[in-house]
């Protein structure tokens, strides 16, 4: 599954790559409750973050001590986390006023590629917890 790749550093990588996301994503959301001020959207967002940061640690640990139980916990909370994360990314398009119409359109493609990343996150690791007890 998944064009035969090796889901054990797949499975790190993704972990790393949802931190750095993570990072980038909740450093952008405190500057927009700087620059615009607290919007329960935003509060929302990055309440949201934590079980996703939190989770990712326990798909390193997983990954690399092969516990499935850590990765049922990462396919749990990045399914449900991912799909409220996309609400509220919907929620802040109808809601944050942006400076023109091109930087909406930007935001709209970057949350479908958001949408496509959060079943990746899913798919590697559930592969791999598949794997391990079978």
């Amino acid at each position: 599954m998944c064009l035969n790749a090796n889901q054990k550093p797949c499975c790190v990588i993704i972990a790393l790559f949802a931190i750095l996301v993570g990072i980038i994503e909740f450093s952008y959301e405190c500057f927009h409750i700087a620059l615009y001020g607290v919007n329960k959207w935003l509060v929302a967002s990055l309440i949201t973050w934590i079980p996703i940061f939190i989770a990712a640690f326990f798909l390193i640990i997983g990954a690399l001590r092969e516990i499935p139980i850590l990765l049922l916990i990462w396919v749990t909370v990045s399914l449900i986390c991912g799909v409220v994360l996309i609400i509220i990314k919907v929620g802040l398009m109808i809601y944050l006023h942006r400076l023109s119409m091109n930087v909406d359109i930007v935001v709209a493609i970057l949350n479908v590629i958001f949408l496509l990343l959060v079943f990746i996150w899913a798919a590697y690791p559930y592969a791999y917890m598949r794997e391990l007890k079978g």
